[in-house]
């Protein structure tokens, strides 16, 4: 199971005491070491109903500790991670400018897979949370693999990547260059940017999809998100009034019970 992290959280629900194991869980991806942390409810299940987190761009793991902390306690088992050069604060191997869309794809199928074949969780009940970049990514490898992935859970998924992306020149790009503040970037981000119809792809995954974006968003506007219910063919969209890119303090608390509470009445 990997080594233990080093606490046991504990929390109070319903006059009920429970607590959460976090272990550091790691796994390869193309020979770099993923790093990531399991965060295992104690209810002595066999086998628990699993959540991948998927972070935004750069962003780890542990910026979504709270919401892994959450579903944990509601009886799932959560796994964050780092995306391999996915931050400049990032415990996994790999640069900056060697990720990419396709590089982060592969990173996730291989915590999949990892997640998948741990003893106490439940392979027919893997999900998908997603955060921006991390939504995009997640929405993209689920449907790659639609019988793998039983829902999905994304935030302001970055759909807008391909026409961000694409109108940029490539010859600018032939140095590493800064992106969103200080984090480096190469041409291998443009060269890795699908060119594919995004929204016929994702119209492959069946399984149920809830969507929540903010009105106010101007990193990714949520006219992605409109379109992109209707590519899926089981999918929700809430839309949280006057929040940006990022939820935080009471938008954030209503998320993280939105999502347990989908979950659980599948």
């Amino acid at each position: 199971m990997g080594k233990v992290y080093g606490r046991r959280v504990k929390f109070i629900k319903r006059g009920v005491l429970m607590s959460v194991d976090i272990q550091e869980k790691s796994c390869i991806s193309d020979g770099k070491k993923i790093f990531g942390k399991l965060y295992i409810p104690d209810t002595k299940a066999k086998k628990y109903p699993a959540v991948i987190l998927s972070h935004g761009f750069n962003s780890i793991g542990d910026d979504m500790a709270d919401i892994a902390l959450t579903f944990a306690e509601n009886g799932f088992l959560a796994y964050t991670f780092d995306y391999c050069g996915g931050s400049t604060r990032s415990h996994s191997d790999g640069k900056t400018t060697d990720m990419s869309i396709i590089s982060e794809q592969n990173d996730l199928k291989a915590v999949i897979d990892m997640i998948s074949g741990l003893d106490i969780s439940d392979s027919k009940q893997i999900y998908l949370y997603g955060e921006s970049q991390g939504g995009f990514v997640a929405a993209l490898t689920a449907a790659e693999m639609p019988e793998r992935i039983a829902a999905m859970i994304l935030l302001y998924p970055a759909f807008c990547i391909p026409d961000q992306w694409l109108s940029k020149d490539p010859e600018s790009m032939s140095k590493p260059f800064a992106f969103m503040g200080d984090m480096l970037l190469s041409k291998k981000f443009y060269d890795d940017v699908p060119r594919y119809d995004i929204y016929d792809r994702v119209s492959r995954y069946n399984s149920p999809v809830i969507i929540f974006h903010g009105d106010s968003d101007k990193v990714v506007d949520i006219s992605y998100s409109e379109r992109l219910i209707n590519a899926f063919p089981d999918a929700m969209l809430e839309v949280i009034e006057d929040a940006g890119h990022g939820f935080c303090g009471d938008d954030r608390e209503y998320v993280k019970r939105a999502a347990v509470k989908f979950l659980t009445m599948l």
